[in-house]
């Protein structure tokens, strides 16, 4: 397993440097500091979770969607089925590579804005599970679609979806049931690496969020087996 899976991890590395992802990730850490930037200690605390988690929708949702695209359209996956590699060695490359980034972007974001005045390890749990579920949801969702333009629509009513829980953190809308909702685990988890938050809160945000995790897991499984096997298969 490891001989095949290194391959591809250092695959994935160069297919985000090949495609500009890395590039991408760097612009985005730069706009979203100078906008931070422009607020106050107060607000730039508020809303730097709220920045944090739109920059993972971009650098793990979408940039899985990319890479899976390209691979369509490459061929990659046509030939993937008929290789050694299993689909857990296929996902558990693109989380692994991806999520690298996405704690390499929300470092240098925090760090750039705090500092060192935050809990790192919290901020890194919450940008791993974070990253997982928005790449596992995402290669759930782009796995039926062959083309940029057909994945596009779909693709903001998913992110809308997935920002559903910015609501009750910024108390515009509070309710419990926010609390069933995928996003809303990790976003506790990463808002308790600059502010206290209760015990009870902490354990809700890592159990919840493995649950999603293994959820999410299975449903991309599902789909790679129903919109890459058996649609190649049949042709």
């Amino acid at each position: 397993m490891i001989n095949r899976f290194v391959p591809t991890v250092k695959l994935d590395f160069k297919m985000q440097v090949r495609y500009g992802f890395v590039y991408v990730a760097a612009l985005s850490v730069i706009i979203f500091v100078l906008m931070l930037s422009q607020l106050d200690t107060h607000g730039s605390l508020l809303f730097l979770p709220v920045f944090l988690l739109t920059n993972l929708l971009l650098s793990t949702f979408y940039f899985i969607a990319g890479m899976v695209l390209f691979e369509k359209g490459e061929g990659v996956l046509q030939g993937l089925i008929v290789t050694p590699l299993k689909i857990e060695e296929y996902l558990g490359s693109k989380v692994f590579t991806l999520t690298a980034l996405a704690i390499a972007e929300n470092i240098a974001m925090v760090t750039l804005v705090f500092g060192t005045g935050f809990n790192v390890l919290l901020l890194v749990l919450g940008t791993i599970i974070t990253a997982m579920i928005y790449i596992l949801l995402g290669f759930m969702v782009v796995s039926k679609y062959s083309s940029i333009s057909e994945y596009l629509m779909p693709s903001v009513v998913y992110s809308f979806a997935f920002m559903i829980p910015l609501l009750d953190y910024l108390k515009v809308l509070e309710s419990p049931l926010f609390y069933l909702h995928p996003m809303q685990a990790p976003l506790i988890l990463m808002k308790a690496a600059f502010v206290p938050v209760e015990t009870w809160q902490l354990a809700y945000g890592v159990l919840y969020s493995l649950v999603w995790i293994v959820v999410a897991f299975v449903l991309s499984k599902r789909a790679f087996n129903k919109h890459i096997v058996n649609r190649i298969g049949g042709n």
